[in-house]
């Protein structure tokens, strides 16, 4: 009696250019970080993204975006802390930090 053969399907490859489009798992993979801090980071809106469907997905331009802007927003606020006037001066000028009015206690 014949023996039936299995039909397999093709191996997916990945494709060899990284896509533009993230989801939730590429951008974990890409920031080198877990799922669920990706979820937090599009949750509270830190990590700019749509969510399409039941699906969050972003891009790699604007996650690079974000890791830049991350970036000089922490060198300004070292800057600031450790009493660099010019940076605090430059901050202010280019309307990157602005001074709060409070109200006398």
């Amino acid at each position: 009696m014949p023996t039936k053969t299995r039909k397999t399907k093709p191996a997916e490859t990945a494709p060899s250019r990284t896509p533009e489009v993230l989801d939730v798992a590429a951008a974990a993979r890409f920031l080198t970080v877990s799922q669920d801090t990706v979820y937090a980071l599009f949750k509270t809106g830190e990590l700019p993204g749509r969510k399409v469907g039941r699906k969050w997905i972003t891009t790699r331009a604007a996650v690079i975006r974000w890791i830049e802007n991350s970036s000089a927003d922490d060198s300004l606020a070292r800057a600031v802390e450790r009493g660099d006037r010019d940076a605090l001066t430059e901050a202010l000028n280019s309307g990157k930090a602005r001074v709060k009015s409070g109200s006398p206690s």
